[in-house]
């Protein structure tokens, strides 16, 4: 969502918005030793409001430690070669160091609320040059569902538009820089990659056809391929609860610290299977959070 609020002729406040994604659907490196993800768009959301201050050649944000979003703008007023100054403040629902994208919905709502205010058209090819210059990111520039090559900061295709979902989740607890998670990543053997060129086929038709039982079966295996590389010590019990109707599968934040159901809302059995995992959640004391992409 995007808003622009004009007095006098003249713009005061320009907003944009960003999405993040609940970890990844799969995520690994294919044989041709490319890293590649599956987006799984969630509405968690990032907001940035720029008030323009033309008496400043200078931006400043709020808060002040958004240390990714200074860098993104300064890149993006030397891409464009331009000067502009006034404040732009950040306020995000996402919570940062937990595989939901926190710092990629950060970059990305900044730098689409000054392409706004300069009138130029938003395109994701902008976002990707200036991006790949800081971090890996999560290809939630785009909507629907994508495959995304993160560590080049390159769209591999775009998939089409998740099925709807609800995911029950826990939080492993910690903090993980993916940035350092990246570049101490464990390598993959011939097999796994073979594995994954398997999987993103599979996944690809899925999602296509719209099949959320076939989305989280490779959503599943993706989780457990990840166990050596970013252990959780929840998958057994997520794992165990894929026996109940309308639980689809298995989903991590691959380089974080998520985990959680995918749930099928169109299901007649959602409610009591939902149900069960909360009561499952109380028994181990795990707190419950909830997402979905509807």
């Amino acid at each position: 969502m995007e808003q622009v609020i004009v007095a006098n002729n003249k713009e005061i406040c320009v907003t944009s918005e960003a999405c993040g994604t609940f970890g990844e659907l799969l995520q690994g490196e294919l044989p041709s030793n490319r890293n590649f993800l599956v987006t799984l768009p969630i509405k968690l959301k990032t907001r940035a409001t720029f008030i323009p201050n033309l008496s400043e050649n200078k931006i400043k944000v709020v808060p002040t430690q958004k240390k990714k979003v200074i860098t993104a703008i300064s890149y993006l007023k030397e891409y464009l070669n331009i000067d502009i100054g006034g404040l732009l403040i950040i306020q995000s629902e996402i919570p940062e160091g937990k595989g939901l994208a926190s710092s990629s919905a950060d970059i990305v709502a900044s730098l689409r609320c000054i392409l706004k205010y300069l009138k130029i058209e938003e395109e994701a090819w902008i976002l990707e040059d200036i991006m790949c210059k800081i971090e890996p990111t999560d290809g939630i520039m785009y909507s629907e569902s994508v495959f995304y090559y993160h560590k080049e900061v390159k769209l591999g295709e775009k998939l089409g538009a998740l099925p709807p979902m609800i995911i029950i989740a826990s939080d492993e607890g910690g903090l993980i820089d993916t940035v350092n998670y990246n570049n101490c990543l464990k390598p993959y053997t011939s097999a796994q990659k073979e594995a994954y060129l398997d999987l993103l086929h599979t996944i690809t038709i899925a999602i296509k056809e719209r099949d959320i039982d076939q989305i989280g079966h490779v959503s599943t295996l993706s989780a457990k391929l990840n166990q050596e590389r970013l252990y959780k010590s929840n998958l057994n019990l997520f794992l165990s609860l894929n026996r109940l109707e309308g639980v689809c599968g298995t989903v991590t934040a691959h380089s974080g610290t998520m985990i959680g159901s995918i749930i099928d809302p169109t299901s007649q059995e959602a409610s009591n299977s939902i149900q069960t995992i909360l009561n499952e959640f109380s028994k181990l004391r795990l707190i419950p959070k909830l997402y979905s992409n509807i």
